[in-house]
């Protein structure tokens, strides 16, 4: 009779553990299941999956993700997840504002290295202010919370709280699994992306000069090229790789008529040898916005776009790290 009494205290003691270390007030998860595509199109499967406990079914009858659902759940405090089939004229943006989360949370989310959408492209939807994760094996191993904390540089307890885990996932691992869809709280990746200044010309070559060690076409010594030479027919639109402020437009001796942007983060971008400017200095410029046309002004051969991109101390970066 000692020996069940013993076993019935050591139960009490344990549900009251469990109970003290269960996380409160915490997010919730919900998940719609919509068919992305038209009328007559099939059903697409989700590329994800997402802990059945964490799971309300919330798709509306017709099959379509209502990004109503969405606000009102962020109402509650409830983080809703869903798949969405990009439309003709939408954006990021656009899709972001539907479902009631940011544009940097969605394209983390997403891992979207352009911001250029194609139709039909399946895009997860959340209305949360952070990013999802999915937990991975890596070199064998199945990842830990610790190390998606450290990763996203989040505590575990914010994590354990927004995914509702058990309390006993802060003190043991075992809790989560290979392909378990994660939310992480206010996490979000850095992009930075920049549009090639010029299109591609028919008949010329994408590049003529790297970055690098290079023999000088004009003074035949061994130099460090700062920025890729792209040659294009005089005259070419030239365009603002990314939205930012002209912070010179004039003369450079070396690179002729140049126009350099400074863009958020305090990186700048240089567009040398220009036939013509179109822009003046403090004038604020958007993505794509024409700043000048190609020529040879300056030390050149021929006409090309001369195109750097340098740091907030004026190092030179190799553009291919940072096009598109």
């Amino acid at each position: 009779m000692k020996f069940l009494n013993d076993i019935l205290i050591v139960f009490i003691l344990c549900a009251i553990l469990l109970g003290v270390m269960t996380p409160s007030g915490s997010a919730r998860f919900e998940r719609t299941m919509p068919s992305l595509g038209g009328p007559g199109t099939s059903q697409l499967t989700p590329p994800t999956s997402f802990p059945k406990e964490l799971s309300l079914e919330a798709a509306p009858p017709s099959g379509y993700v209502d990004p109503e659902i969405f606000h009102m759940l962020s109402k509650m405090g409830r983080i809703a997840i869903g798949f969405h089939a990009v439309q003709p004229k939408e954006t990021l943006a656009s899709i972001a504002k539907q479902y009631d989360t940011g544009f940097d949370y969605l394209r983390s989310s997403n891992r979207l290295e352009s911001t250029n959408l194609s139709m039909r492209k399946t895009l997860v939807v959340h209305n949360g202010k952070g990013m999802l994760h999915k937990v991975s094996v890596r070199k064998g191993k199945l990842e830990t919370l610790s190390e998606i904390a450290r990763r996203y540089n989040q505590s575990k307890e914010s994590i354990v709280r927004a995914n509702r885990l058990p309390g006993l996932a802060l003190l043991a691992d075992g809790w989560i699994e290979a392909g378990q869809v994660l939310f992480i709280p206010n996490a979000k990746l850095r992009f930075i992306d920049y549009d090639l200044p010029v299109a591609w010309a028919r008949g010329k070559r994408f590049l003529s000069s790297g970055f690098g060690m290079r023999r000088h076409p004009i003074l035949g010594n061994r130099t460090f090229h700062r920025g890729w030479d792209l040659p294009r027919p005089h005259g070419f639109p030239v365009k603002a790789s990314r939205e930012g402020k002209i912070i010179f437009a004039g003369w450079n001796r070396g690179l002729g008529n140049l126009v350099i942007i400074k863009h958020a983060g305090g990186i700048r971008t240089w567009y040398g040898h220009l036939s013509s400017i179109a822009v003046e200095p403090g004038q604020n410029v958007r993505r794509g916005q024409l700043i000048g046309r190609v020529g040879s002004t300056g030390l050149a051969t021929g006409p090309h776009l001369h195109f750097e991109v340098r740091d907030r101390y004026g190092r030179p970066l190799n553009p291919r790290k940072y096009l598109l």
